[in-house]
């Protein structure tokens, strides 16, 4: 890898690093980490650190590959968050304020997750694809 490509990727990594912490200070990341229970939030992002840090040692076969896998697991966590939704709805009962807040809580835990993980894997993938493109890699590599 090159002086320049190594640093343009720098640049390109330090602008998304710039918007995490843009979206630590409004609380966006709290959110999304304090809603998803599935984990896969977390999941994605320690996946995301090392295509990042990959990328910059050179090994970068892998980057269009990984971002489909940001995109699955980001799915699979969507799945996962309507499965509990409607979990949920199968135990409350509509006769009582009780189990309509019960119904309605776990319809909202579940798209939570639903969409908390979905969000993450789309963004790593945005991620990782802007490096993939800034490398030279093709889409389809």
């Amino acid at each position: 890898m090159t002086p320049s490509t190594t640093a343009r990727l720098i640049i390109l990594n330090t602008c998304w690093a710039a918007l995490v912490v843009w979206a630590t200070v409004m609380g966006y990341t709290q959110f999304v980490f304090t809603h998803d229970i599935s984990w896969l939030s977390y999941v994605i992002s320690a996946l995301l650190v090392v295509a990042v840090a990959a990328a910059f040692a050179g090994r970068v076969t892998f980057l269009p590959h990984v971002k489909l896998w940001f995109v699955m697991i980001g799915l699979i966590g969507n799945i996962a968050g309507f499965i509990l939704a409607l979990q949920g709805m199968s135990g409350g009962s509509l006769d009582s304020a009780d189990g309509l807040i019960k119904l309605a809580n776990a319809l909202l835990d579940g798209m939570s997750v639903a969409f908390c993980s979905t969000l993450v894997g789309a963004i790593a993938a945005l991620w990782t694809s802007t490096n993939a493109w800034l490398l030279g890699l093709a889409a389809s590599e």
